[in-house]
């Protein structure tokens, strides 16, 4: 333990170890050091001393007592003041040097001593929680993936005490509409990090465009509220909306993959129809289908229901044969829809029949055109 936390302080940011001695600045007005456990500077409000070394803080670390400097020539690279051991668990960490004459600064000691281990204390709590969100992050990008290493995913899993035995169901939340990234994603991390605080077997990670989520079954009663709840957060904190696909429930980690995959088709096409913001593979209808076409398959069958077209037709097409849905086929409601005469419509549906090779007003025919269009449209949907 006592390697690891000194470990921790030497290898500490430069401008972290830079914050603390300015916030003890702030407090005393003398010159402040800080050093790592071999006794060089790491920071200091004199920028010409930090990488020198001090023999009077090394012996404030081997003797974890307050080492009292009288004049510059007692220690080789000390100067006059009071050197004070930082302990964290019962081991010196760092020292905090504060320059000056000795009666003048060794009243400031026991409290710039615990001033400093408060601040060393949260440094190394935001540290630790930084490591685990990111190898909570690293989980659950292994665990999306249908190969990865089976022995880091449980190294990751025992370190973040995360049992992978549990049951689980992939959510994955994205942004509607353009510029569906975001920069703040740490407040994002923070929102979810509240909200699934009471959800004891499950995880999360976010990046700038989606939050994905590994919902343990034991904690899916009122999911659905749940993530209402975590909409009405982002919508307040970024005046943006995310819509969440939930996967089926998978029986082990190995199959969390496909619980994901589901998920994330579900999202897309939530994002696509903009029909409703949340919802389950399962309740999905016509996404269901096709969601789930190879990318190459749909290329080819809507390549051959327009053949010869181009993209210009192809629209011009799909706005006459998408009225003519919305009004179920009547013709005089769609015409009113598009501000045409009836026979215009006509006309147009007969064009579709003409160029196509299938009709419209034929129920077999009128499958394979609306199949095509959805396809086209999702295909370009998942271009953007």
């Amino acid at each position: 333990m006592e390697q690891q936390n000194a470990g921790v302080l030497m290898d500490i940011d430069p401008q972290i170890a830079e914050t603390i001695v300015a916030n003890i600045k702030g407090v005393i007005q003398h010159e402040i050091n800080l050093f790592d456990t071999s006794g060089t500077i790491i920071a200091s409000t004199d920028k010409t001393r930090v990488g020198t070394a001090h023999d009077g803080a090394r012996l404030a670390v081997t003797s974890k007592q307050t080492v009292s400097i009288d004049n510059d020539r007692q220690f080789e690279g000390a100067k006059r003041g009071i050197n004070v051991p930082v302990l964290f668990n019962g081991s010196v960490i760092a020292v905090i040097g504060i320059t000056g004459e000795r009666a003048e600064v060794e009243p400031f000691g026991n409290v710039i001593k615990k001033m400093t281990e408060i601040l060393i204390r949260e440094n190394l709590e935001q540290i630790t929680r930084f490591d685990q969100r990111m190898m909570t992050a690293n989980l659950i990008n292994m665990l999306t993936l249908r190969q990865y290493d089976a022995g880091f995913v449980h190294y990751l899993a025992s370190a973040l005490n995360i049992d992978l035995a549990q049951r689980r169901r992939a959510v994955v939340g994205r942004f509607v509409g353009a510029g569906s990234a975001i920069s703040a994603t740490d407040s994002l991390h923070a929102i979810f990090l509240t909200r699934c605080a009471p959800l004891r077997n499950s995880m999360f990670s976010v990046t700038a465009k989606e939050a994905c989520l590994f919902v343990s079954d034991d904690d899916a009663d009122g999911l659905t509220d749940f993530l209402r709840t975590v909409q009405d957060d982002i919508s307040k904190a970024f005046h943006r909306q995310m819509s969440f696909g939930i996967g089926r429930l998978a029986d082990t980690a190995d199959t969390y993959c496909n619980s994901y995959d589901e998920a994330c088709r579900t999202v897309d096409w939530l994002l696509f129809s903009q029909q409703k913001s949340i919802s389950e593979y399962d309740d999905l209808d016509y996404g269901m289908f096709v969601s789930s076409v190879p990318e190459e398959d749909a290329r080819r069958f809507v390549s051959h229901v327009f053949e010869g077209l181009d993209d210009h037709d192809i629209d011009d097409f799909q706005t006459t044969f998408d009225a003519y849905t919305r009004h179920n086929g009547s013709i005089i409601h769609a015409a009113e829809d598009l501000f045409l005469h009836k026979n215009t419509l006509q006309n147009r549906l007969n064009k579709i029949a003409r160029m196509t090779g299938y009709n419209p007003r034929i129920l077999q025919d009128y499958s394979v055109l609306d199949t095509a269009f959805k396809l086209r449209s999702y295909l370009a949907f998942r271009k953007t």
